[in-house]
């Protein structure tokens, strides 16, 4: 499909110089970004008049659950260990593929909603998931999150991650990142496994890191090692990666993480909100380590918006530094496109010809945008999911001015989602 956005203001990349023109799209690229040049013929399928609104990057989410929109606000105010062992975990022993495709579909409307283009999923039927994201048009980083907390085939696990890695290696928007759950839930067979098998592959690897003040001290006294040092030693990071988190680091931590090439996909909100702790994001950008911006599943955070985590990004490290100049919004928005993007391997987080057509349209007439003294600060400081008008994931416009082209119509969403938390309520509840 050939699409041309016409007559907008164009912030081509986080920081970049907005400029008055139009973008042309054609089989899921952009051919053009420039002037606005009405002589030029494209023979265009869609034309849209932005009416002088702002075009930006797509935002890259590098840390999601997808289908716990299921649980939204069934755990809320609860510590991490709580929230996760007590609440979260006996729901998700009765979640089925059925679950798995409506929580997920919530999911897509709500990042379509916000501008979001392309995500780093960590959950239960990863197909199913894939399936769900791609009808949206959303470039899909599927990361595997397996434990053995309660027992497993270790041999098993690592023979379905490397069948997964597999069969979706070379796939346009489409990928599988192997990894784990995190240290404290997996044995050291399978941590040293999958280090063995990032070596093998030569493919980066994913997990949870670092996330509260318990894990970091726990793994401590058992190993006389923090989890980055651990994992470092185990060869863990070799071929390079992420970790979700990163919240309690120290200098020896980022090191090691600048050391092997590791983004850190913090997630400001959901560590708020379970009272984990604020990253250190001014230290890690000090030191060389790339940080991207996740919302972590709606379970904990609760909602999938990148326009709080980069507010909340920039604004906490304000207040942690005691520096009002500290991560500039230049800094978040960067955070929550280009380095995601980047990170997760997929060609897109800015506006530029060859790049995947991922995009948004921010309406500048929203009141939350007025006035208009520095467009790109407002994008952080002030803009919220309310100020999307359009979505373009893949060249595919998902989501416009009320919209949703997702495969599935918000009625039937929230109807089907509603019923499978209902089951799974009840089904926990019967377990106890």
């Amino acid at each position: 499909m050939k699409i041309r956005l016409k007559n907008a203001l164009v912030l081509p990349r986080a920081g970049g110089e907005i400029f008055r023109g139009e973008v042309q799209i054609e089989d899921g690229k952009i051919v053009y970004a420039g002037k606005q040049n009405d002589r030029m013929f494209f023979p265009a399928d869609r034309e849209k008049d932005c009416g002088g609104n702002l075009l930006i990057p797509g935002f890259c989410n590098a840390h999601a659950h997808s289908a716990m929109t299921l649980f939204r606000g069934v755990a809320d105010d609860l510590p991490l260990q709580e929230w996760l062992f007590d609440r979260i975990f006996p729901l998700e022993d009765h979640l089925t593929e059925e679950d798995v495709y409506w929580g997920t579909m919530l999911a897509a409307a709500e990042y379509v909603r916000g501008g979001v283009t392309a995500a780093a999923d960590m959950y239960f039927f990863p197909a199913v998931a894939a399936e769900v994201l791609r009808r949206s048009g959303i470039a899909v980083a599927l990361c595997s999150g397996d434990n053995d907390v309660g027992g497993g085939d270790v041999k098993e696990s690592l023979a379905y991650m490397q069948s997964r890695y597999n069969t979706y290696k070379g796939k346009r928007r489409l990928k599988y990142i192997i990894g784990l759950h995190a240290e404290y839930t997996c044995s050291d067979a399978l941590l040293e496994g999958v280090a063995d098998l990032a070596a093998t592959l030569g493919a980066p690897t994913y997990i949870h890191c670092a996330e509260t003040l318990k894990e970091v001290g726990e793994c401590s006294v058992r190993r006389s090692l923090t989890p980055v040092e651990y994992l470092h030693k185990i060869g863990f990071f070799d071929e390079g990666g992420i970790i979700a988190h990163g919240t309690y680091l120290d200098k020896n931590d980022i090191a090691l993480l600048a050391d092997k090439n590791i983004t850190v996909a913090s997630n400001p909100s959901s560590n708020l909100k379970l009272a984990s702790g604020v990253a250190p994001i001014c230290s890690l950008l000090k030191n060389g380590v790339a940080v991207a911006l996740g919302t972590d599943g709606a379970a904990s955070n609760n909602a999938l918006s990148m326009f709080r985590e980069m507010y909340l990004m920039s604004c906490l490290q304000k207040e942690r530094m005691k520096d009002a100049a500290a991560v500039p919004a230049e800094e978040a928005l960067r955070a929550a496109t280009e380095t995601g993007y980047k990170a997760l391997g997929f060609d897109g987080g800015e506006i530029a010809v060859g790049r995947d057509a991922d995009l948004a349209l921010i309406d500048l007439n929203a009141p939350c945008m007025q006035p208009l003294s520095d467009i790109g600060k407002s994008l952080v400081y002030s803009a919220d999911t309310s100020a999307v008008l359009m979505t373009v994931a893949g060249g595919h416009i998902a989501y416009e001015n009320g919209r949703f082209d997702i495969g599935e119509t918000p009625e039937d969403i929230y109807k089907n989602a509603a019923k499978c938390v209902k089951r799974l309520l009840k089904e926990a509840e019967r377990g106890k």
